[in-house]
Parts: C-alpha cells; structure tokens; sequence
C-alpha cells in the first residue's frame, strides 16, 4: 500500500466519516412531545384524518380524500404554492391502523409496494393524554432506512411540526416560529461544532475562515433554492467535511438541479474576486481578507471537481445524460477513474476518495436524476457556459494567488 495512504494522518477521520455518512443507513424513529393548552378532542381532529378534510400550512395546502372505505386508506395530497406563482403537488396514501378518539391514532403507509422504502415515511402514531393545564400531545415518526444527514432532518422536522399543531390548536392559527427557530439552532450548533473540529485540524484562524468560506458558499445554494421558488432550505455544517444546504421541496427538474448546485461556488466567485481586487488595489489592505479570498478560491475549486456528492459531479451528471443518455454512468465512471489515477500521482488521499466513490457509485446501471424533467438544449448550453465560467473565475484567482506568492 503506498506510504501517503499508510500515513494519511489527520486526513484519515475525513476518510472515515465520509464513508460513513455517504454510505450506513438506518430506520429512525424521532419522538416529540408538547403540552398544548386546548382540549384533547380538538387537538384530535386537527391528527385525524376524514374524507374533504383541508389545512393550510403556510404556502401548502393539505388535502384530504378518502379512497378505499373498507381498509379506511385516505390519500393526502399536499400542494405548495411556490413564490414564482406554480403549484408543486406530492401525494401518499395512509391506512388509519387505530383510532381510539380522542387518545390513539395509528397512521400506516400504503402503495409502496414493491418500491423502496428507503427515505419514506412508513407510519405515524399520536397519542394524546389529559392533564390539568391541557392536553400532552406525543407524536412518533416511523421512517425507512436514511442517511445520518436525514436522521437529524427527520428529528428537527417532526419537533418543528408539533409546535406548529400547537400553535395551531391554541391561536387557530400555524406559527411558522418554531421551525425557523430550530434551523437556525440546527445549523448553529453544527457549525460550533465544524469551527471546533476544524480548529483541531488546521489551527483556529483557518478554521474560522473556513467555516465562513462554508457560509458564505452555502447561503449561494439556499438563495438558488429561493430563485426555483421554494422556501429557504436547510443548512447543517458537517464537522471535518463541511456544510450542506437542503431544499424543502423535491427539484422538479435537472435545470433547478444543476442551477442550484452551481450556485454554491457561482454565488462565492464574485465575492472571492472581489476581495482579491479591493486588496491588490490597495483599498483596504488585509491579510484577513486576503486569507479569506484563498480558502474561498481553494474551497470552490475542490468543489468543482467533477465527481458526486460535490457540486461539480451533481451538475455534470445532468449534463452527462443530456449529452450521451444512457451511456452517461460510462462517462461518470471514467471521470472518476481519472480522479482516482490524480490522487494517485499527486498523492492525495481526498482526490483518492471522491474519485473512488465515484467509480462505484457507477459501476451498475443506475437511473440518473430519476423523474426529473431533463436538461432542454437552452439549459444544456448555459449550464457547460456556467460551469466553465465560475471554473475560470476561481483558476484566475488562484493565478493571482501563485503570483503574490512568488
């Protein structure tokens, strides 16, 4: 085994918790549980689920329909009007299991069969007691197999969305508080937490600049998600990898996909250049700044390396398929072949492990950006054009910075 992979060092918790996040699932079962000051019965109904029954939750609609009498199977519709105008629709079907009003609900899922139940919700379970100021609503998620990513997302979104039956069923009205509230809480102990993890890493200063460059690179991905119309996403930093930011709502199609992951080092490169401009100039001389602008520029260009989860490979594999079809897993495992044979050559364990993940992850035929509507030729020319484009934006920089260096 050759000696940098022997002697990775501090490269090896990277290697390691990587794997692990991309790569163990398992079902999780979050539990929350909240005293709302209404009566058990009315708390009840807002759980229940009749036919025609109707509930706005901010911008989505739920709506209610009852489709097999016999096995009580309802088919809940949610439709969530987006700020560009459009309407974005999803459905499940649910079997009351158990109904003891107004105290036991037991909610299963149907018409998965034969599909994946991985990232699916499989059964919901309320339970409701009386106590002297109130009622004790206790409420239990039941998912398929998901990534630790997804695990912390399936408990953040079940508490969140207690709070909002509660307010639902004190004011009759939903507060959209207690989500934005457990975000922002979410991603500021996870980012603590990277600074932290960062900081034993690479020193304290680096790390402060690099959980900034993260910020600042992933605020780019939460404004795209913004653009497409959706609500703002969600943000969690990964301590010794880095940050990701989530949409709430499922892409519609690979244009929102590739716009979205570009927008992550497109919306840093301005700002990167910036800062490069103001210093040479004299403007506002800063190391720090100076300092800031290299992480950014070495963070983006690592990004943009064409291999998945990074947002170089995301946006090159819409492209891939829109170019060769359904040869593209070809294209993407030769791509990584050669990132692999990089770290080989160059040494770096990194390279190694994108490259390789790669590779696998296209050895098998696999279905690409599956239900989303593809790229159109428009799309096709502006996302190569974008992606060379903030490629070059951030190859100028680090130019400049080879130069300063001399």
């Amino acid at each position: 085994m050759p000696d940098f992979i022997v002697n990775a060092g501090l490269e090896l918790p990277f290697i390691l918790l990587l794997l692990a996040l991309m790569g163990l699932r398992r079902t999780v079962t979050p539990i929350a549980s909240v005293l709302v000051k209404a009566e058990a019965a009315k708390v009840f109904k807002l759980l229940d689920l009749y036919d025609g029954k109707v509930q706005n939750w901010n911008r989505t609609k739920i709506i209610t329909e009852l489709v097999d009498p016999e096995s009580h199977t309802y088919r809940m519709s949610y439709v969530t009007t987006l700020s560009t105008g459009s309407a974005q629709k999803s459905e499940a079907l649910f079997r009351v299991a158990e109904r003891r009003a107004p105290h036991y609900l037991e909610l299963h899922r149907e018409g998965l069969a034969g599909k994946s139940h991985n990232n699916e919700l499989m059964k919901i379970v309320v339970e409701t007691t009386a106590e002297p100021n109130g009622t004790r609503l206790k409420m239990a998620y039941h998912w398929g197999s998901r990534p630790f990513i997804a695990q912390l997302l399936a408990r953040t979104d079940l508490w969140a969305g207690i709070y909002r039956l509660k307010s639902l069923a004190e004011t009759g009205k939903p507060d959209e508080t207690a989500y934005l509230l457990i975000s922002i809480g979410v991603a500021l102990v996870t980012g603590l937490l990277t600074l932290v993890a960062f900081g034993l890493m690479t020193g304290w200063v680096i790390a402060g600049l690099l959980v900034v460059a993260l910020l600042i690179h992933e605020f780019g991905h939460l404004l795209a998600f913004r653009l497409i119309g959706q609500p703002w996403g969600r943000l969690v930093f990964l301590p010794f990898l880095g940050a990701i930011a989530m949409p709430r709502l499922a892409y519609q199609s690979q244009g929102q996909s590739v716009f979205s992951a570009l927008m992550g080092p497109g919306f840093s490169a301005p700002i990167a250049l910036g800062i490069i401009l103001i210093v040479s100039q004299s403007w506002l001389p800063s190391d720090w700044l100076l300092k800031l602008a290299l992480v950014m520029t070495a963070l983006n260009l690592f990004n943009l390396l064409p291999v998945e989860p990074l947002d170089g490979g995301v946006a090159l594999r819409s492209i891939m398929t829109k170019l060769i079809g359904k040869y593209a897993r070809y294209g993407l495992f030769a791509i990584g072949a050669i990132i692999t044979f990089a770290g080989f050559h160059f040494q770096q364990v990194v390279l190694l492990v994108f490259g390789g993940i790669s590779m696998l992850a296209n050895i098998v035929p696999r279905k690409i950006d599956h239900g989303l509507r593809p790229l159109s030729f428009t799309q096709f020319a502006i996302s190569v054009f974008s992606y060379m484009s903030i490629l070059t934006a951030y190859l100028t920089a680090l130019d400049y910075f080879l130069d300063y260096t001399k």
